[in-house]
Order: C-alpha cells, then sequence, then structure tokens
C-alpha cells in the first residue's frame, strides 16, 4: 500500500507539472498543445482522487466500484486526444456532451442501482468504446498520412507515424486497467500507474512539438497556417496564381514536364516545399500535379521530393567530400531534419549514410598488392 500510495502520489504530480507547464509557461501554445494540457489536468485529478483508497479501510469493493465508474470517464481523453491528432479543431462543447452521454446514463443507472450487473454491463461497453476508439483512429490516421504525403515534402511537425505505438500502448494499457479493475488488487494498480506514466510520457515526447493539419479542401488547405508547415519565404515562378481556376480549364500534364521543371530549377532543394507551390510553378494545378505523379511516377509528392533530394544532392555531396558532416550534406540537400533524412538515404540507397560513406571511402582506397 505504500508502494501504491506513493505511485498514485507521483502520477498525480506528474500530470499536474506537465499541465500547469502547458497552460500557464508555455506562452505561446497552439490550441493542440491547450487541449493536451488540459488532458494532463483532468488526469491529475483522476490520479488525485485514488488516494482515498490509501486511507484505512477505504480500500472497499464499493469504494473500487465507484472508482471504476468514474475511470470509465477517461476514455474521453484518448477520444478527444486521438480526434485533436487528425482533425484538430474536432472537440466542441456539443460533441463532448454527446460522446459524454453513455458514461453519464452508466452512472446514474449504477447511483440508483448499486448491483455487479451493471458494472458488467459498464466494462463490456469500455470495452467497445475502446476498440471503436483505435479503429477510428487508425483509419483516420492513415487518411491523414495519405494527405501529408500527398501535400508536403517536409512533414517532421505534421507526422503521425508516432501514433502506431501509442495505439498498441493505450490497447494494452486499457486492457491491464479493465483487469485490474475488476479485479483489484494492489499490486495491479501499481503496474497501472506505471503503465500510464510511461503511456502519457510516450505521448507528450512524441506531440511535444506537433502541429496537426485540419484536413480540408484544396482551396482551405494551400495557405500557411500556425499549425502547418509554412510556405516558401519566395515564390517558385513569378507568373499568376491559379486559384479557382477549375481542373477542366488546364490541360493536363505533359509527359516529363514535372521532372524537368523539378530538376532544372533544383525545386528540391527547398526544404519547406509545397504540392500547392509545385503545381504554381507548372502552370497547373494541384489536381494534375498529384494525379501525375500517383499514376505516372508512381510516387507520393513526399516520397518523390525526398527520393530527389538524396539521388541528386545528398549522394554528390556524400561521394565527392566524404569529410563533410550529415547534418551539413542533409540541409544543403533539402532536407529539414537529420530523421528524415536518414530514413530517405537508407530507403533509396539501402544503407545508412555512415555504411554509404565506408563504401565510398573503402573504393577509393588503392589495394596493397
Amino acid at each position: 500500500m505504500n508502494i501504491s500510495a506513493f505511485l498514485i502520489g507521483v502520477a498525480t504530480a506528474f500530470f499536474a507539472i506537465f499541465s500547469l507547464h502547458i497552460l500557464f509557461w508555455n506562452r505561446h501554445r497552439t490550441r493542440f498543445q491547450t487541449v493536451l494540457g488540459i488532458i494532463m489536468a483532468v488526469w491529475a485529478v483522476w490520479c488525485a482522487k485514488d488516494l482515498i483508497t490509501t486511507f484505512p479501510d477505504m480500500y472497499r469493493e464499493d469504494v473500487m466500484r465507484w472508482i471504476f465508474i468514474i475511470d470509465g470517464w477517461s476514455a474521453l481523453s484518448y477520444t478527444v486526444f486521438i480526434h485533436e491528432v487528425v482533425m484538430p479543431g474536432w472537440t466542441t462543447w456539443r460533441r463532448l456532451a454527446l460522446s459524454a452521454l453513455p458514461f453519464g446514463a452508466f452512472t446514474a443507472l449504477y447511483a440508483g442501482w448499486p448491483y455487479t450487473e451493471v458494472i458488467y454491463a459498464y466494462a463490456a461497453f469500455l470495452w467497445c468504446y475502446g476498440w471503436t476508439i483505435v479503429i477510428v483512429g487508425w483509419v483516420k490516421m492513415q487518411r491523414y498520412l495519405r494527405y501529408v504525403r500527398r501535400e508536403y515534402s517536409n512533414i517532421d511537425r505534421v507526422d503521425v507515424l508516432w501514433l502506431r505505438p501509442v495505439f498498441f500502448f493505450a490497447i494494452v494499457g486499457q486492457l491491464a486497467w479493465l483487469f485490474t479493475s475488476l479485479y483489484a488488487s494492489v499490486v495491479a494498480d501499481i503496474f497501472y500507474y506505471v503503465g500510464v506514466i510511461l503511456l502519457w510520457l510516450l505521448v507528450l515526447h512524441y506531440s511535444w512539438n506537433f502541429r496537426p493539419l485540419k484536413i480540408e479542401d484544396e482551396s482551405a488547405s494551400e495557405t500557411g497556417s500556425e499549425d502547418g508547415v509554412p510556405p516558401l519565404e519566395e515564390p517558385l515562378v513569378a507568373n499568376g496564381d491559379s486559384e479557382g481556376v477549375g481542373v477542366t480549364s488546364i490541360p493536363p500534364l505533359p509527359r516529363g514536364k514535372l521532372e524537368r521543371v523539378v530538376e532544372e530549377q533544383k525545386l528540391y532543394l527547398h526544404p519547406n516545399l509545397t504540392l500547392r507551390e509545385l503545381a504554381e510553378a507548372l502552370n497547373t494545378n494541384r489536381t494534375y500535379v498529384s494525379n501525375y505523379l500517383s499514376q505516372v511516377v508512381g510516387q507520393t509528392f513526399y516520397d518523390y521530393i525526398n527520393q530527389l533530394r538524396i539521388k541528386l544532392a545528398a549522394i554528390p555531396l556524400v561521394t565527392q567530400h566524404p569529410e563533410y558532416t550529415f547534418e551539413y550534406i542533409a540541409s544543403q540537400s533539402g532536407f529539414a531534419s537529420m530523421s528524415t533524412f536518414r530514413r530517405a538515404f537508407a530507403k533509396y540507397t539501402g544503407k545508412t549514410p555512415s555504411q554509404y560513406v565506408a563504401e565510398v571511402c573503402q573504393e577509393r582506397t588503392p589495394r596493397l598488392r
């Protein structure tokens, strides 16, 4: 019980500190960070209420059942978090109230009819609700990933691949919570609090600098925003704006024109190149460019530009100047981060940058006879 009480205090302090840091000390926070800070504050209260179980004669079945009923509401925090990642702006008071209706119904039902059958029905509901969150979140995550790879060449601050381990961790954690709630024990509680802290540490680590993008129609998503990837500082070409031009009024792209323009103008060296800016350089619209890349080139915009950065910039620099640092090579090749550079390099060459440099140096070293 002493260890359990200590971990409850640690969990409460953990969530309280991060909520205070996000909501009061981070003055330039985004909407997503504000929502995350509120979630941290709610979890701090949820953990603090468990301190009642450490009082004498309070680790009883009736108390644990009420804690189970209240803890079930935490599923709403996962709902809000997942939707704010893949659908920023989703959370409203109306949606939150509608989502909370079944939780309120079960809470009221147990208050008037405190029997085991209600607890098991509530547990079954939480099981179904949890899997619904996972399935819906996974589908929306895949849609979001397709969108950012179709529209942006730099997705370091908007990528959501980090959600995959979070989904796995959350599933395992919630299953453990469900088991420990129905079959309460001090040892199980200890594992639960450790798991909760690790789960949200993982979330905070990956989402600290995350800037979600709202998936809208093309006209709404073509302008830079606080939560999106900023546009280039200068336009790529000095042509007219193609906004408002219908697809039927612009001829399709001739085969090879896109590749020629991108390579001749070295557009791939722009770290924040977007599909919209490439379309402007080609005097066409994004729909034609996106369709051309997927149907003719066979790649997404993200993969195509990063492959050119490796093929036309990074590899020549590595080959001619193996003494250069990888950070310098990455920046000169149009990459905004080392992680993207390493992934793209390994995907194109099948080797890490270090392995590639080692092979280049070995080939240049004269063999002794």
